[in-house]
């Protein structure tokens, strides 16, 4: 078949339209359509046929050499989008736009684009009953947020339900992470949330100046305690001052030497894939689904998958509880105030993998290996890293307090504002002795910079729904059931 196309180097069609994922690199377009291939901000464009390859060799160019690329169509004139997509081998099929009915007895997804929230069908026809009893269980579902919660996971997107169906068994593969920690916030959730809701299999915890951790692992049921190994690091202060030496940059010599025992440990106890996160970080996945059962479900042939990452984003500087208040994230990377490429899970039966930084893994010759980007599937990532980071405001006053240590050249390198701006305040404060205010100026003249309503507002400008660079656009809700989770409730 010969295949006839325009190609065009357009960032974005001028159109109503949106563009939508419909394959990537490798797979066939699903639907004759208006296709652009590419990744990030480098696309091109062109009419392919129904079953025509979402690749170089259709395009005729490359518009990003080195990455894997996706393919994004523009649905027809009347807005019908792709009627069926594969994801992780499962099939999905639309069944409603937004404000539409959904008849589907299995998962529903609603969203747009790259965002998506999932329910199970048969839970929300359960909650309806209770409401009233005399409802009908073959009722179609509501393609609406009240029927997902409430969450709106594309806000300012018209969004629409798609339909899981029938499959084979997932398969489930073992997974561990491994984690450098240090005053957690809340390990208890933090361990209760992976090992028991997300089924990871194993937790590598290397802890580094927490006296009080005994306290929090003795109070831990002891089925908790049969899955983690702890290693306790020597400290890294000195005897006059108790924060680390240069803590920015050693940090992660420290995560890498972490990584590399717990690769070691994990592949004697038969873990098939591992992942480093830190203790301000959850592992999310959208539709609900155990991590080992997405990884389970990686094309052979990958030995590495990019997770992205998202940062969350808190109701005020009072919040206690990170992980369970907060329930909005931001999904625009170029508003971050910390990293923002995500994290890697790889996959341990290859023998000559070492951690090239927390990020990633590489092979003999730092090559990378085969890698898949998670945020590059059909309906965006199925799972990604949720970073709670400087929360709450007690742990970012104490975090760039300890950070304090690194010299003025090297806080000039630090490629985040946010960071940055953090720690040459901190230079500034001490912490008091005698309770409130938390700091102390060091100095006369940077006085007001260290009182606490200064550096609540500091915060809340920067981490919360209070910060102004923060459009509608840029949130997305996080569904965790914590009650379920922690055992409070059913």
């Amino acid at each position: 078949m010969i295949l006839s196309y325009v190609c065009t180097a357009k960032l974005m069609r001028t159109s109503t339209r949106e563009w939508q994922p419909c394959a990537v690199e490798g797979e066939a377009i699903p639907d004759a359509a208006t296709v652009r291939f590419g990744f990030g901000m480098s696309w091109v464009e062109g009419q392919l046929p129904i079953g025509a390859s979402c690749s170089v060799a259709a395009f005729g160019l490359d518009p990003t050499p080195g990455i894997r690329k996706v393919c994004e169509c523009l649905p027809d004139s009347n807005g019908n989008s792709f009627m069926d997509r594969n994801d992780f081998s499962v099939k999905w099929s639309r069944c409603a736009a937004e404000g539409e009915n959904c008849q589907c007895s299995t998962a529903i997804r609603f969203g747009a684009g790259l965002r998506w929230n999932a329910v199970d069908a048969k839970q929300v026809r359960a909650a309806v009953t209770r409401a009233d009893p005399d409802a009908d269980q073959n009722e179609p579902v509501a393609c609406e947020a009240e029927s997902f919660g409430g969450g709106d996971p594309a806000p300012g997107s018209k969004k629409e339900c798609w339909c899981e169906q029938s499959h084979a068994p997932l398969p489930q593969e073992k997974v561990a992470i491994v984690m450098l920690s240090r005053h957690p916030p809340d390990v208890n959730s933090w361990l209760k949330y992976h090992l028991n809701y997300m089924k990871v299999d194993h937790i590598f915890m290397e802890v580094e100046d927490t006296p009080a951790f005994d306290t929090i692992w003795n109070s831990l049921p002891s089925d908790i305690q049969q899955k983690v190994t702890v290693t306790k690091a020597p400290p890294t202060g000195t005897a006059t001052d108790s924060r680390p030496r240069d803590d920015y940059e050693t940090l992660q010599a420290r995560q890498v030497k972490a990584m590399q025992l717990a690769r070691d440990n994990a592949r004697r106890l038969g873990i098939q894939w591992l992942i480093h996160i830190d203790d301000d970080e959850l592992l999310y996945t959208p539709l609900q689904r155990p991590i080992g059962q997405i990884l389970g479900s990686m094309p052979d042939g990958f030995d590495q998958a990019y997770i992205p990452n998202v940062e969350a984003v808190y109701p005020s500087a009072e919040i206690k509880s990170c992980f369970t208040e907060t329930h909005q994230a931001n999904v625009n990377r170029y508003k971050f105030v910390s990293y923002a490429n995500g994290k890697a899970a790889v996959r341990l039966a290859n023998p000559v993998l070492f951690p090239a930084g927390p990020h990633q893994w590489r092979t003999t010759g730092n090559l990378e290996p085969n890698s898949i980007h998670l945020d590059q599937e059909p309906f965006g990532a199925p799972m990604m890293v949720v970073h709670y980071e400087s929360c709450p405001f007690s742990r970012w006053e104490d975090k760039f307090w300890e950070l304090g240590n690194t010299p003025p050249e090297k806080v000039s390198k630090i490629p985040f504002p946010f960071y940055k701006d953090s720690i040459n305040t901190m230079q500034h404060c001490r912490p008091s002795k005698g309770g409130k205010p938390a700091f102390v100026a060091l100095r006369t003249d940077k006085r007001a910079r260290c009182n606490e309503a200064s550096l609540r507002k500091f915060w809340e400008n920067h981490k919360s729904i209070k910060n102004p660079k923060l459009a509608r656009a840029d949130y997305m809700t996080i569904n965790i059931p914590w009650s379920q989770i922690l055992g409070l409730g059913q």
